[in-house]
């Protein structure tokens, strides 16, 4: 597959048909991949009108965009090359539905298992992005090697040890009542991890979940040192 893929706001439809209709050298088929192609679509709507009603024997031409409006010219000629053309509508994952997700992906990607609660973990250090979730249980998969199961043994090794602990110094600042050194603590972690943004709220979610458990616990009469084992 020979893959051209050019930004849509710099790349002119002439650009792209020539690429399409360029027979493909030691592959089967030219791809044209253009990604946010909203304003691509509405500046070029006639050009590709006319490529649809006949497109290239060898070429094939995908297009991503936040919006498809079915009663277009351009939307009824692509329903109208049948098998030759397909639709894809691909929604936002909801946030109640992204455990799931991490458990299909991890198990359909890459053979491995993780369990609920697990994978809820993964969702709070990580964030809401499916696409940031994948890659991050892509890069769980390699550091498992050849286990089967990912653990939150591996989620706390691979990515939520440094905000863990970082995460753990500011919370002692709080109980502490300092409110100065727990400001100061969590300023530095946003300047000194970049994706601090999409895992902070998780990994003080984790310790708060994890306290308000033992308090759970010790309120039903269990024994400091069950809880202690429990909460490891």
């Amino acid at each position: 597959m020979a893959l051209f893929q050019p930004r849509s706001d710099k790349v002119a439809v002439s650009e792209v048909f020539d690429e399409l209709r360029t027979l493909p050298f030691m592959a089967k088929r030219r791809v044209v991949l253009i990604k946010d192609a909203d304003k691509f679509i509405t500046d070029n709507r006639g050009p590709l009108e006319k490529y649809f009603d006949k497109p290239s024997p060898s070429g094939t031409l995908i297009l991503t965009v936040n919006s498809w409006a079915k009663n277009t010219k351009l939307a009824k000629k692509l329903t109208a090359m049948g098998s030759g053309a397909q639709l894809f509508e691909i929604s936002e994952i909801k946030a109640n539905r992204l455990p799931a997700f991490v458990i299909d992906y991890a198990r359909s990607k890459h053979g491995k298992n993780i369990s609920s609660n697990t994978a809820y973990l993964l969702v709070e250090f990580a964030g809401l992005d499916s696409g940031r979730l994948a890659s991050e249980i892509d890069k769980l998969a390699v550091f498992v090697g050849e286990e089967k199961t990912i653990t939150v043994e591996h989620i706390e090794a691979l990515i939520g040890h440094n905000r863990m602990f970082n995460a753990f110094g500011v919370i002692d600042a709080m109980t502490a009542g300092n409110t100065a050194a727990a400001v100061g603590r969590l300023r530095n972690m946003f300047e000194t991890d970049k994706n601090a943004d999409y895992t902070t709220v998780g990994a003080f979610a984790y310790h708060f979940r994890r306290m308000f458990n033992a308090k759970a616990m010790l309120e039903k009469g269990a024994a400091q040192g069950q809880v202690a084992g429990k909460l490891r």
